[in-house]
């Protein structure tokens, strides 16, 4: 059976000290990965941050069966290093020693809580993933060399994309709490604090640049593939607190940032999903207009005191910046693009493989692959017809799954679709760490809030999806 505490439902003999989950629940939490990350940024004390976040990690693993208090703390993981982009080999085996305490803490965690954890029945995303992780081993079979496909970065993407993302699906999927409510409001949370984050270390980089025109950092475009997740969900809370209007203004100025960072794919995502993302907030409080229109006019005039205190001319060079966007605008995209076309042509099976190089057209970076700034051009070029079916399969599974007559799933639809849509000329869905994991725990969460708990409860089962 299922014992509450306090506003959400914990399994028994689930952590490790009686306080162990409501202290990762707890704001404070949150708060203290928000905090670690902010000041190592602002001291550019970026492993400082890392192994932080990777120590809160393997704590949570160990305290409690739970995997959202260490889901978040690998999000932070992933942000406190973003400013590292152009990590060389040396660089990323010097953070490989974190693996020297998050080991040892995922064996302890799957030994010390495998009593009570039942047989895996696999997710409704499982045989997607499945084709997805096939699909991505027999990309260039029969064309790439050897060298190529077993090199270091062609093997991170092909596994880290494929079945070491399909075993974190299935270990999350099994010690995921069943309470829909705990489960969506901790991933809202985690999310609106990863987006309070970037906007703390934009503020930081305007103060550090000491420059009149908002701050240029190569981590926009990851920035706003963060926003686009947690615009629509923090509105989604805004609906269901009453301080809606403090997450209103939050959403605004994840909108505004997101504008003013010139991440231009991100800038038309972002807009074009805050739309719906607003019809959504007024239908989930149909009969109180006024309290709706009270708040959206007190989150604009927020958002304007904040333009006018850290912008100067803020107007002026948002107006300049609509009026300059051109997504295609001398970024050699549309080379990439044609080239994708041409590699998908040659090779339409299988494709030329993730491995591939071409230098004439891309110089990489060590742990890159050839980015064709697309992901349909980077699956059909990298995988061909194979990875065209299996991405494809995997992408309506994903959309089916979010369509469902309820605020939450229609928000993680937005969410999802406008993160998929700035893929389109970005590829963040091409990033397992940390974009892939976030939509498996996105679509984990919608199986937990549409279909898991009324079974395990109607079943009298408290905490695992199990047979």
């Amino acid at each position: 059976m299922t014992k509450r505490s306090g506003k959400f439902a914990y399994g028994t003999c689930d952590n490790l000290f009686g306080c162990a989950d409501k202290l990762f629940s707890s704001p404070l939490y949150l708060t203290t990965l928000v905090a670690v990350c902010s000041i190592s940024y602002a001291f550019s004390a970026y492993a400082a941050g890392f192994w932080l976040c990777a120590v809160a990690m393997s704590i949570s693993l160990v305290c409690t069966r739970n995997v959202m208090p260490a889901f978040a703390a690998f999000i932070f993981c992933t942000i406190s290093v973003i400013e590292q982009y152009a990590i060389t080999y040396e660089g990323i085996f010097g953070y490989a020693g974190v693996l020297a305490i998050v080991i040892p803490a995922l064996i302890f965690h799957i030994i010390k809580y495998a009593p009570g954890r039942r047989g895996y029945t696999p997710c409704k995303m499982f045989a997607p993933q499945l084709a997805v992780s096939c699909a991505l081993l027999l990309g260039g079979a029969g064309s790439i060399g050897l060298k190529e496909y077993f090199s270091l970065p062609s093997i991170y993407y092909m596994l880290f994309l494929g079945f070491v993302l399909l075993a974190i699906m299935v270990f999350c999927d099994c010690d995921m709490p069943a309470d829909r409510r705990y489960v969506s409001e901790y991933i809202a949370r985690t999310l609106m604090a990863a987006a309070l984050l970037f906007c703390i270390m934009w503020v930081i980089a305007f103060i550090r640049d000491g420059a009149e025109d908002f701050p240029y950092r190569q981590w926009k475009n990851n920035a706003g593939n963060f926003m686009l997740i947690a615009m629509p969900l923090t509105v989604w809370k805004a609906a269901r607190s009453k301080f809606g209007v403090l997450y209103l203004c939050f959403a605004i100025v994840q909108i505004t940032s997101v504008i003013l960072s010139g991440s231009r794919g991100a800038t038309l995502c972002i807009v074009a999903t805050f739309l719906p993302t607003a019809v959504l907030y007024l239908r989930a409080i149909r009969g109180q207009k006024a309290r709706f229109y009270a708040e959206l006019a007190l989150a604009a005039a927020g958002c304007v005191v904040l333009a006018s205190v850290f912008l100067t001319n803020g107007a002026a060079r948002l107006v300049n910046l609509v009026g300059d966007m051109d997504i295609l605008d001398g970024n050699g995209r549309e080379e990439l693009y044609l080239l994708g076309l041409k590699n998908m042509l040659d090779k339409p099976l299988f494709g030329v493989g993730i491995g591939y190089i071409n230098e004439q057209a891309w110089q990489l970076n060590d742990m890159a692959i050839f980015w064709y700034h697309s992901t349909p051009v980077q699956v059909a070029a990298s995988m061909g017809a194979a990875g065209g079916i299996a991405y494809l399969w995997q992408f309506l599974a994903r959309i089916r799954l979010a369509l469902h007559k309820n605020h939450y799933s229609l928000t993680i639809l937005l969410s999802f679709l406008g993160f998929a849509g700035y893929s389109c000329i970005n590829t963040g869905d091409f990033t397992p760490l940390p974009f892939g994991v976030l939509i498996v725990m996105l679509m984990l969460s919608l199986e937990r809030y549409n279909y898991d708990l009324p079974a395990l409860f109607k079943s009298g089962r408290n905490f695992m999806r199990g047979k």
